[in-house]
């Protein structure tokens, strides 16, 4: 079963980052793929469109919820290498049944990013879960306790007076959550997410919880770059499979860079096998291949190999190593853009695409 998507668009993390034709390529493409589910949206649902200053139209990849509020996302100067910084903090969710208190013994998994602006007091996110072992998710919602204990729900992000959320057992869905007078996103309740006492919770179609990870921020004191991307197929592949991806580079004493990352696929046209970063000149890139490989990388399937997976590696390398695979060397290669692809068994040249797009 093919994944759902609650939006078309895939660009929502822009926020003034100067799209190359390849971002507007891989945007229009998505937009057109699932174009013609937008009449099939649930009502009070709004689509964001935005401008970058180049004056590119990027569809945002935003739904928001009837409770929600439209939000202007403040443009930002370009930096060298043509991207621009957000004051957003990045907060990163790996999903499994492990974190399920009281246990769950579903091999599902899921992969969350969650940009949480501390001025505007919302939260936009992208959430990717795949291979669900009890049915549809009947309620997504985020919980306010740490690791190991349940909490009360600050927010619903789909289900239980929400939002319906997807009919299928894989899925990506995308929204901005915005303040309300139930559980304001106020300070203390924003030193809760930054404190890791957030957690993101999928119950299944029998009502009990199946999967659950912790949101937690990159807390390093030392420089840290992150990136989200938003995987789609790319040209000329026949896939309905979509992911979410998140890379942190943090860079250490002598030149040492240590990098994160994690990505989850759903509904790939084929058995999830590598992954690895390009860079993006003037639209285009080669694709997959053994030199763009994410090193000590670990793919975990559900039951069903084929609903899709998620892959994971953490990796130290040196900036002036020749051909590290860092996201910030092949910037300057890509003409500011570099992108994750992912390679299946079906495409080994790569299924899967998305250009990074940094947050902090």
């Amino acid at each position: 079963m093919g994944p759902d998507v609650l939006t078309p668009v895939a660009a929502y993390l822009d926020q003034g980052v100067s799209a190359t034709p390849a971002a507007a390529h891989d945007t229009r493409a998505a937009a057109a793929r699932v174009g013609s589910a937008r009449s099939q949206r649930p009502k009070g649902l709004k689509e964001l469109a935005m401008r970058n200053p180049a004056g590119c139209r990027l569809l945002a990849a935003i739904v928001l919820p009837a409770l929600c509020i439209d939000v202007a996302f403040a443009q930002h100067d370009d930096m060298a290498m043509g991207m621009s910084m957000p004051t957003t903090t990045l907060l990163a969710a790996q999903l499994d049944a492990k974190q399920v208190v009281d246990g769950s013994a579903s091999r599902a998994s899921g992969t969350g990013a969650f940009l949480l602006d501390p001025t505007a007091h919302t939260l936009a996110f992208q959430l990717t879960y795949q291979g669900l072992e009890s049915g549809a998710a009947s309620r997504i919602a985020l919980h306010n306790f740490g690791s190991g204990r349940n909490g009360e729900t600050v927010r619903v992000l789909c289900g239980d007076g929400g939002p319906a959320c997807p009919g299928g057992t894989s899925a990506t869905i995308e929204a901005v959550v915005a303040n309300d007078d139930k559980r304001p996103l106020d300070n203390a309740l924003i030193g809760e997410f930054d404190s890791e006492r957030v957690y993101v919770e999928i119950v299944g179609g029998n009502g009990k919880p199946e999967i659950r990870g912790q949101l937690a921020p990159n807390g390093a004191m030392v420089m840290v770059t992150s990136y989200v991307a938003h995987l789609a197929p790319g040209a000329g592949v026949d896939s309905k499979g979509a992911g979410t991806a998140i890379l942190s580079e943090t860079h250490l004493p002598g030149g040492k860079v240590s990098v994160y990352f994690a990505a989850t696929v759903s509904a790939p046209a084929g058995v999830l096998k590598a992954a690895g970063l390009v860079a993006d000149a003037n639209g285009k890139h080669r694709g997959f291949t053994a030199g763009s490989a994410l090193p000590q990388l670990k793919v975990s399937y559900s039951a069903d190999p084929a609903a899709g997976g998620s892959l994971s590696t953490l990796y130290f390398t040196a900036e002036a190593k020749a051909g590290a695979p860092l996201a910030a060397r092949l910037v300057k290669l890509g003409n500011g853009s570099v992108g994750v692809i992912v390679a299946t068994s079906k495409y080994p040249a790569g299924e899967l695409y998305g250009v990074l797009v940094p947050v902090r």
